[in-house]
Formats: C-alpha cells, structure tokens, sequence
C-alpha cells in the first residue's frame, strides 16, 4: 500500500466514525452534519483507490466529480456496488450543504448502512482488507515494536488508557532505548583488550558511555532496574537530527509514559510510574499524542535506514586456468601470509582492483569460495593477459521464497 494510499485511508476512517456518532443520536441537525461528513469520508476511500491504482498518473483525479470517480473505479476493475445509492446520498448532501435543508435521521442511517457496505467492498477488491483493518502502524512495517503498538491500540480503544501507555513505552524501550541499556556489562571487568571489545559488543548497550559498561560502576550506581537504561545524551542528540526526529518528541514520550525495560527473559518487563500517575497522566489525550509520536519516531527511523544504498556483488566467477595455483595473500604484496591455492573448483566474487604497496603491482581483492565450502577473502596478483573480471559467471538460482505468515487482523486504529 502507498503512504499516500494510507495516509488519506486513516483521515477517511476519522470522517467515518463521526458520521456514526452523528447518525445515531435520534437529531435531524446531528444527523445532517453526519451525512456531509459520511459523504466526504467516501469520496476519501474512493480518492485513495484511485491513488493506489495510479490513475491519479493519467489524469487530473481531484477535478473529477462524485459520479466521475465512481466510473474510474469500474474502469480499473473494481465493482461498486448499490452506485445509485451513493449518487442519491450525494445528491442529498448538496442539498443539505449548500442549501441548509434538514436530513432525517433514519435516511442518513440507512445511507451510512450502504456507505459502510461500499467502502468495505471496494477496500476489500482493492487492498484486500476492510477500512476497519487499515491503521497507522501499517506505516512501520513488521518491526519488532509493532505487537506492542498494536496492543497500545486495542487498550487505547478499549479506554484502558494505562495500558496503552505502558505497551507504548515498550515499543519506544525495543527501538530506542535498548541499545543503552547496560544489563549485560554487569558481570564484566573494566578493560580495554581486544576480547573486552568483543564481549562489550555481544552485551548489549553499545551506545551507552563506555565508562558506564563495566561491572564497579553498575555496582556503584545501579540502584534498581530501570537504572540500567544509561542515555548518552550526546549520541542520543546526534541520532535523532539523524533520523529527522525532534529531541523533545523522544523526551515526551519518555516523560508521558510509564518507565519499562526487558532485561532477560522477552516475556518478562519491568514497570515503573509515578504514584499519581492514573489520576493526572493517564488520559485520553496522553494516550492519543503518545501513540502517535511513537509510531511517527519509528517511520522516520525506519526511513532513514532504508535510504541506504550498498554495491551490487556480481554473481561469481569461475576459476579460469591462467590463476589456478596462484597464490592468494592476506595483504596486497607478496612477501606477506599466503592463505590459500586457487584450485580447479573454485569461485569467486571481485570486490576490488588496486595497487599493492609496490605501486607497480596491481592485485584483486577476492572472495574465494572454495570447493569444499570455505569463503576465504585476500588478494591475488593481476596476470594483465587474463583479467579476473572477463570470465564467465556462475548463474544463481533465486533465493526461496520466504512461508506465508499467518495474517492476523490489526485492530481498530486510534482517533
């Protein structure tokens, strides 16, 4: 689905839900507003397919009239069903808008009835779920954090405010705030050999200060669990300028909802908050911002990782006969470590071609993948009668197809 796609999905679901609380309180005037609201939440969804369609790339969609859309929609191949409804709805909301006519209530409920009915129709043939399954977190994708924002939901609809924020600052502790959590330093010396290195990046809290990450000072200074969350502010500044993200949208969140971490066991969270915090903090505005803010911090994250763009490694190559018995050097010069033979079998991947220490020397940075299933990366000399990268190459199959998971209905979406 297309953001824009999304984006005008979610404001056509807002438009739709106040139409029903219009249309059912028994008030001619409520229920007028409702049915110019109804009406507008379906030229939404009908915007929005179009849009997914890419008709909007052929022609000038927003000068389309209601009936007009309802024709363009056909023409991709998808069924409107009760069309001369809505035109009759459409019709009603021009005389009520433009000419302040009074609607009776039991005609917009049945006209929101057959909206209702449309829209999911339509969502259905098009995307392949209804506009009831259409909610922001579809923005972040399949993240770790996503089970907890729609938990954060499903409580927020609920009106269990409390526990909407609590689900909220777990999805905010697993994409922010665990790579500085230092729990697994506790048991570690200070030290600055090469293995302390190692054992520092297997623990976790890599972007915690570094003199934080040893055994003395979590002893000295951790009092309770959530102390293990140590933010280096500076890299937490530079992180979020990286992302596009406000710092005080990160601080928010953290000052508006209850304090949570994970440190051992995925199904086990520590909380903590304030003694009066359900009588001043949990609401439903608190809920609404924080969920919201949350979800809009990880897109941007999740945005600026995907603008990352890498080389393309070609398929191997084989062997050819002129570099069989070549030796393949740890380091571009030949007075160093030979690591392995080319041998018949072999292939290999070319990442680069460059000069040797000797600048009269030209090697090639390979990965060799041997026959016996070894990948062993060093250098080779350039015979200048025969480059590495003329030869033929190995065709890869495609990498299989990952199973089908199983779909699971998303729940409502947040006013």
């Amino acid at each position: 689905m297309k953001e824009a796609t999304l984006q005008i999905l979610i404001t056509a679901r807002a438009l739709l839900e106040q139409a029903e609380r219009h249309s059912g309180l028994g008030d001619r005037h409520l229920a007028t507003a409702g049915l110019i609201v109804l009406q507008d939440a379906v030229e939404l969804v009908f915007l929005a397919v179009l849009i997914e369609k890419e008709v909007d790339e052929q022609k000038a969609i927003e000068k389309l009239t209601f009936d007009e859309m309802i024709s363009e929609i056909i023409k991709v191949g998808i069924t409107v069903p009760k069309s001369g409804t809505l035109k009759a709805m459409n019709k009603l909301r021009v005389t009520a808008k433009h000419y302040g006519q009074l609607m009776e209530p039991l005609t917009v409920q049945a006209h929101l009835n057959a909206a209702k009915d449309v829209i999911d129709a339509v969502l259905n043939a098009a995307l392949g779920r209804p506009l009831r399954q259409i909610f922001l977190t579809e923005l972040i994708g399949t993240k770790l954090a996503r089970p907890f924002l729609d938990e954060a939901i499903i409580a927020f609809n609920n009106k269990d405010y409390t526990s909407a924020l609590i689900a909220t600052r777990k999805a905010f502790f697993i994409e922010f705030e665990k790579p500085y959590c230092i729990y697994g330093h506790r048991t570690s010396a200070t030290g600055t050999d090469l293995t302390q290195g190692f054992r520092s990046i297997f623990a976790g809290g890599w972007k915690a200060d570094y003199w934080k990450k040893n055994a003395d000072w979590i002893n000295q200074n951790v009092k309770t669990p959530f102390d293990y969350v140590q933010i280096s502010h500076e890299t937490w500044r530079i992180d979020a300028m990286e992302w596009g993200i406000n710092t005080q949208m990160l601080n928010n969140i953290q000052r508006l909802t209850p304090e949570a971490v994970r440190l051992e066991n995925e199904m086990e969270w520590q909380i903590r908050l304030p003694v009066a915090y359900e009588a001043n903090s949990s609401n439903k505005e608190n809920a609404a911002l924080c969920i919201d803010l949350t979800i809009e911090a990880i897109r941007r994250k999740g945005e600026h990782y995907k603008s990352v763009r890498t080389q393309r490694e070609e398929n191997p190559y084989i062997t050819p006969t002129a570099y069989i018995g070549q030796p393949m050097y740890q380091m571009p010069r030949l007075d160093c470590t030979v690591q392995h033979v080319l041998q018949q079998g072999d292939t290999y991947v070319v990442k680069h071609m460059l000069n040797g220490f000797d600048p009269r020397r030209f090697f090639y940075q390979i990965v060799c993948n041997t026959a016996d299933g070894r990948a062993i990366e060093g250098f080779v000399e350039k015979i200048n009668a025969q480059p590495l990268s003329d030869q033929e190459q190995v065709v890869l199959p495609p990498p299989p197809l990952p199973p089908p998971l199983l779909q699971v209905p998303p729940p409502p979406l947040v006013k």
